[in-house]
């Protein structure tokens, strides 16, 4: 069945939240659902929730693998440790059958918690994001497996009927990114919906009922789709927006709902209550030294490689980390001779310079002062990308500070640097490179992670 790319009006309406008002706290928002704790802001970002059957709470996973229980029972979880670079934990889903829990990670592996484990895809490590990662798991109703989807829109069953997928159909990979961004399987059917960034639905066994996207190639308002939830009575589905808006689509009274957001916060993943039909969903609202995520509203975002910094692609507004002066606009020796550097004016790195180079389209000044909220710049599809990293304050404002130690194979010790601050703030890290060792990083540097 095709990737569906039409939005239904008459699907969609609002849907009364009754007299429970939403809950929020932390980094979970809760709906017509009862809360009952968040894990803290201050923690490694929050990527996935889980709601227990039957109304028991729910479970929180970390991008640093960590899973938190509230009014469910704890079965553990990864280690942080356990964790290879440029990897995160990605996905989580729970077990109706034993009660207990899987959790995915980029890399493909799936480490059950008092659940069966069925298999996992082996996703190879590499720059360029030439191997798409794993980014959702949705188990199958009857509890005997589970789906894995990958960004590129493949689908992997385990202990699951094999259905089709979208691999090889989404224009998924340097130029114009839509990535596939979660799977719900449905409970009637037991076919599936598959998410994609531009909020498109794919529904494969299972019907149809609407998303917000009107065409294939993005006309959908700028703001990326990170969701998707199966309605516990099987009559539809909800989908997340990364600005808190959630849309019921289905055969019962739709809805459009907003959560509020603290600042510099995204959704980051949906989970229905199969008791009340409420929902809860997971903010990442992570911050690093008082420094927030510079690419929350870049859509599709792709990782790369870590080189003298680290490159993504995808298409949006790019932010600076915190406060800070604009140093440089343009350099001809970057593709597209944009290379905008500003130096930071507070944080555990004030007075550092961070750079934004490539596919950009400025849209501020050199001399300018800007804050967190303030658009540096428009990322738009192209084979170059975006890099992103420590720039060179010494030098002409048009260089990074990693570049005497790039031998064009390895990632460099600013890139890397660079990419661990960005994971600390929310952002899927770069891709390590295997040629070369890193040189070091100047005198009393700041680390992070």
């Amino acid at each position: 069945m095709p990737l569906l790319f039409f939005a239904s009006a008459a699907a969609s309406a609002t849907r009364s939240e009754g007299a429970t008002a939403p809950s929020v706290a932390a980094t979970v928002s809760a709906h017509g659902a009862q809360y009952l704790g968040a894990p803290s802001s201050n923690g490694s970002p929050v990527v996935s929730i889980a709601a227990s059957p039957g109304g028991r709470g729910y479970y929180v996973l970390s991008a640093n693998g960590v899973v938190s229980a509230y009014g469910a029972p704890y079965f553990g979880s990864l280690g942080a440790k356990e964790l290879p670079d440029g990897v995160t934990a990605t996905g989580l889903a729970v077990d109706e059958a034993t009660g207990g829990y899987w959790v995915l990670t980029s890399d493909g592996h799936v480490e059950g918690f008092r659940a069966p484990y069925r298999g996992e895809p082996h996703i190879a490590l590499g720059g360029w994001g030439q191997y798409p990662a794993a980014v959702a798991l949705a188990p199958t109703p009857d509890g005997r497996g589970y789906y894995v989807l990958r960004a590129n829109g493949a689908i992997d069953a385990f202990g699951a009927t094999a259905r089709p997928s979208h691999a090889g159909r989404l224009p998924y990979g340097t130029t114009a990114p839509v990535v596939a961004v979660s799977i719900a399987v449905d409970p009637i059917t037991g076919g599936y919906w598959v998410a994609t960034s531009v909020g498109g639905v794919w529904a494969v066994d299972a019907p149809y009922d609407g998303s917000p996207l009107s065409t294939a190639h993005g006309h959908y308002n700028g703001v990326a789709t990170v969701a998707i939830a199966p309605l516990a009575n099987g009559g539809g589905y909800d989908l997340a927006r990364a600005n808190g808006q959630v849309t019921s689509y289905g055969s019962a009274p739709a809805s459009v709902a907003a959560t509020p957001l603290p600042f510099g916060a995204v959704v980051s993943s949906l989970a229905v209550d199969d008791t009340t039909n409420g929902y809860y969903v997971a903010l990442d609202d992570a911050t690093a030294s008082g420094y927030v995520n510079p690419l929350r509203a870049v859509t599709s975002l792709v990782p790369q490689e870590i080189d003298q910094g680290v490159d993504y692609c995808g298409f949006g507004p790019l932010y600076p980390l915190g406060p800070a002066v604009v140093v440089n606009v343009y350099n001809a020796g970057w593709p597209s001779g944009v290379f905008i550097a500003y130096r930071l004016l507070s944080g555990l790195a004030r007075g550092r310079v961070v750079y934004d180079a490539e596919n950009i389209t400025p849209l501020v000044t050199r001399g300018e002062r800007v804050t967190a909220t303030t658009v540096l710049g428009i990322l738009h599809d192209a084979k170059t990308c975006l890099e992103t990293g420590w720039a060179n304050g010494r030098l002409p404002n048009g260089h990074a500070a990693g570049q005497f130690e790039y031998d064009g194979r390895n990632s460099t010790a600013y890139g890397l640097n660079f990419s661990a601050l960005l994971s600390d703030l929310g952002v899927r890290p770069g891709l390590p490179q295997p040629g070369g060792v890193p040189g070091p990083l100047k005198g009393n540097w700041p680390t992070w992670g």
